[in-house]
């Protein structure tokens, strides 16, 4: 039987990948490359949350990081961090993310694309972003003292980034099981962004252009819609998803890495492009899914597997990714999405016919 917490720990991890491999497509339908830095700017977000909430608590709230309970029904919340304080967290987050996510193509390849660079430079550029952002964050952690502050406010002394011990505790007497809040903060604001997303894309005039600039950028532009904006609107979403991701990543200590300048977007950058290809590249919401089975494939699939032959392979969860990608290019290049949009397409004649 598989343990509760495995599950929970699946939607948790999921939602993340979820919110990157999203962010990745966004950045490969309007650039046609693979955003390789695009892991490192939920590394920014996760940097901009910890400090933010740090120096909030510490300069502007008088009642410390402010222990508090609340009931929600069956539900007992102890949570450890005081909601404004993670509201903070989550605004500076999304900020540091969109920021870094225009800086990289305003400032590297929307200028590279102008020049007609081709495909690798691209990518090039991309790697040599995610060096500089790095860089960036090393020197953010060892002379600003990022992690001095952190510690200094929340108690804990760290050689990395990580709120694990402050997650909220949800007491589940149906399940006798205390939930940790990222289980559920992750997973569902996943999904209500998915939402979001929708109605934005197809509730919505925007929506219409966006859509309409992501398949025919050139018809697009005749019918005088401004490409080059909607194009900006796409990384504003990459980066705030991204940013947001990093904003979970605190608070996941025990199923990813805990942040520094390199971890867990070294380790996370398989994931999130396996979701991306799995789901499809083209499909924004087939990302998000791919994201969602990923996570599943990784830590579920893996826990099963171990549970069935004795032999841990939850360390080598990244295989299996893999293996469902060499899967997909094989049976289905253009990605899950396309795969399903084919099938409702081969129905339609015969739904016209009945």
């Amino acid at each position: 039987m598989v343990d509760v917490k495995v599950v929970f720990d699946m939607l948790a991890y999921s939602g993340v990948i979820a919110l990157l491999s999203l962010g990745i497509t966004l950045a490969y339908i309007t650039t046609r490359v693979f955003n390789f830095a695009h892991p490192r700017i939920a590394n920014v977000g996760a940097y901009a949350a910890a400090a933010s909430m740090a120096l909030y608590v510490d300069l502007v709230r008088d009642g410390g990081i402010g222990r508090f309970k609340a009931s929600l029904g069956p539900l007992e919340v102890t949570g450890l961090v005081a909601p404004d304080v993670l509201a903070v967290g989550i605004v500076f987050a999304v900020i540091a993310g969109i920021i870094t996510a225009l800086a990289e193509y305003y400032l590297v390849l929307r200028p590279l694309i102008e020049r007609g660079a081709d495909f690798l430079k691209l990518m090039i550029a991309t790697l040599a972003f995610d060096f500089f952002v790095i860089a960036t964050l090393f020197i953010l952690g060892t002379h600003i003292s990022v992690k001095e502050l952190v510690s200094g406010v929340f108690g804990r002394e760290t050689t990395s980034l990580s709120l694990h011990a402050f997650d909220a505790r949800i007491d589940l007497a149906v399940l006798s099981y205390k939930l940790r809040g990222i289980m559920l903060f992750s997973f569902l604001g996943s999904l209500a962004i998915a939402l979001m997303l929708y109605i934005l894309l197809f509730k919505t005039k925007l929506g219409v252009k966006m859509r309409a600039s992501i398949e025919n950028p050139s018809l697009a532009e005749v019918l005088g819609i401004n490409v080059q904006q909607v194009y900006t609107i796409a990384w504003i979403i990459s980066g705030a998803t991204a940013g947001f991701a990093g904003f979970l990543i605190l608070f996941m200590g025990d199923i990813v890495k805990p942040v520094t300048a390199t971890s867990p977007a070294d380790e996370i950058i398989v994931s999130a492009f396996a979701g991306s290809i799995v789901g499809g590249v083209n499909s924004v919401f087939g990302s998000i899914g791919g994201g969602f089975i990923i996570g599943a494939v990784e830590i579920l699939i893996s826990s099963v597997i171990t549970d069935v032959t004795g032999i841990d392979v939850t360390r080598y969860n990244k295989m299996l990714s893999m293996l469902a990608v060499a899967l997909t290019l094989l049976f289905a290049p253009q990605g899950l999405a396309a795969l399903y949009s084919e099938k409702i397409q081969a129905r339609l004649p015969r739904l016209r016919g009945g």
